[in-house]
């Protein structure tokens, strides 16, 4: 069996619905504000997770984000641009429905994140694991879609961000 022909196979069979039933994924913008040791930054990401629904009220979750909005911050050394270079991690999320569309819920779980320090033609980064714990809530405007707003707490190693998320959710 060709390589393209088992890819296709296996696609299908995740897409039918006794597979798929539980699973969603979301896609949106995250803003970060790091105010560690008197550097306030703030970052931008295009962030995403892909979870699966054990039931209404437990669900896990991983989370993906890639920086696209840097800072520039200006010092009595000169300027400093911060980078967030990636972000993933882990989640258990405990769900409360509110309605047949909306849904509250918190989560907690590991993260690692990556960000670089420039200044005066000096780069340094590092790579850090934490924990991050927040909030949020969806709404859906059909079955299959809906928004998803969220705050997330990052507490990695030296480091602790604030980070607001806005995104668009689909449900398999």
């Amino acid at each position: 069996m060709s390589k393209t022909l088992a890819l296709a196979a296996t696609l299908s069979l995740l897409a039918s619905p006794a597979v798929a039933e539980g699973w969603y994924a979301d896609a949106g913008y995250q803003f970060i504000s790091i105010d560690e040791d008197g550097v306030d930054a703030d970052l931008g990401a295009i962030t995403g997770h892909l979870g699966y629904n054990f039931n209404e009220y437990v669900s896990v979750e991983g989370e993906a984000g890639v920086g696209v909005q840097d800072e520039t911050i200006d010092t009595f050394v000169g300027d400093v641009d911060v980078e967030l270079n990636y972000v993933v991690g882990a989640y258990l999320r405990g769900e409360l429905p509110i309605s047949d569309r909306a849904t509250l819920f918190a989560r907690a779980g590991a993260v690692n994140a990556e960000i670089e320090v420039s200044i005066a033609g000096f780069n340094d980064s590092g790579s850090d694991t934490g924990i991050g714990y927040g909030a949020g809530g969806e709404f859906m405007v059909g079955p299959d879609f809906g928004f998803r707003g969220e705050y997330t707490r990052y507490d990695i190693e030296d480091l602790e961000a604030d980070a607001f998320t806005i995104a668009a959710v689909w449900k398999f």
